[in-house]
């Protein structure tokens, strides 16, 4: 995840320095791996050539204060006081434009450079669409990357939402309705 998000609008954001991305982004990345491990689920594509972590309905299956006792023992410590406002900030502004009504969350997908354009990513999201589709159930995620739109959308995906996080990246918030 740390090679697969190095160029990456909102993880570089809220990680800009070069010198700290790699133990930072591995913190960062760790927790969001954990969470969804013991409350959501994860695919993994080979030999780790790419990874989808997903939250249920309804967020984690532990809950909130699971995720956020989480984040505060693990990142919190570690992380410099810039990265974690810019990181607030982000959060911000995908809270806001999260879908309220039940869905599947795509937290993060990301692929091993090398093996990004060879179906790895489609890979990832087919089993969880055809879950949500057989579930009757929306997807959401959010990018902040131009191109990953119009990835998204030969999947289905729409934009439902558009916003700048202060002093950061464009973030587009896209949903798929069940098919």
């Amino acid at each position: 995840m740390t090679d697969a998000f190095a160029a990456d609008a909102i993880v570089r954001f809220v990680l800009p320095d070069d010198a700290t991305y790699p133990d930072l982004a591995a913190l960062f990345f760790g927790h969001y791996f954990d969470v969804r491990i013991e409350g959501g689920e994860v695919f993994v594509h080979g030999d780790a050539d790419g990874v989808s972590l997903w939250n249920p309905p309804g967020g984690n299956r532990h809950g909130a204060a699971f995720v956020g006792e989480h984040w505060r023992s693990k990142v919190v410590p570690s992380l410099p006081a810039n990265e974690l406002a810019r990181h607030e900030a982000f959060t911000e502004v995908l809270d806001a434009m999260t879908p309220r009504e039940d869905h599947w969350y795509l937290g993060l997908l990301g692929t091993a450079p090398a093996n990004q354009r060879t179906g790895v990513a489609t890979a990832l999201l087919t089993p969880m669409l055809a879950r949500a589709d057989q579930e009757r159930t929306p997807v959401f995620l959010e990018t902040g990357m131009p191109r990953n739109v119009a990835f998204y959308e030969r999947f289905g995906f729409g934009v439902v939402a558009e916003e700048v996080v202060p002093a950061g990246p464009r973030v587009w918030g896209m949903v798929r309705p069940p098919a």
